[in-house]
């Protein structure tokens, strides 16, 4: 496995994987990926990818993209998804279904708190379901539930820079 820097050539895969983030419950009807993009809540994640702040990693194995951890900054005029300040990028993350479960989104998730250390960031933050088996990754990591935004709790994890 090699985990590499994200490029605007990746953003149909974070397209994919943010839907798989979304749609962890296997309980829950998931709608058609390119109906559900055009709402437009959704679509704001990925659209205009490559803005500053946008960072991503991908994880490959033969060639195949495989997982992907993803932040990206947000202001108070437009604020999503796991959103502190203007000044801490929001994280995604998700791997692909055959290969979760075996380390590979902790390794994700240590190389781009590694790469938000590096990009100057004091913190980090994200949003979980409680009931979303990633929400115990997150705490094993040190993120730490700071607020609540409808039936998501918010994380924020203090960064070392």
């Amino acid at each position: 496995m090699i985990i590499r820097q994200g490029t605007t050539e990746d953003v149909p895969f974070l397209k994919e994987m943010l839907f798989e983030a979304i749609f962890w419950n296997k309980d829950v009807e998931r709608p058609n990926i390119d109906d559900f993009f055009k709402n437009q809540i959704i679509n704001k994640q990925i659209e205009n990818w490559g803005r500053y702040g946008d960072r991503s990693l991908i994880s490959e194995k033969a060639d195949n993209r495989i997982g992907i951890a993803w932040y990206r900054l947000w202001n108070d005029l437009d604020p999503m998804f796991g959103f502190i300040d203007s000044n801490t990028p929001a994280v995604g993350i998700a791997v692909c279904k055959d290969f979760r479960s075996q380390g590979i989104g902790r390794t994700l998730m240590i190389n781009l708190i590694d790469m938000a250390n590096r990009d100057g960031y004091s913190a980090l933050s994200l949003s979980v379901e409680p009931k979303n088996f990633s929400r115990k990754l997150y705490e094993s990591l040190g993120f730490t539930k700071v607020g609540k935004a409808g039936t998501s709790w918010i994380y924020r994890l203090q960064l070392n820079n």
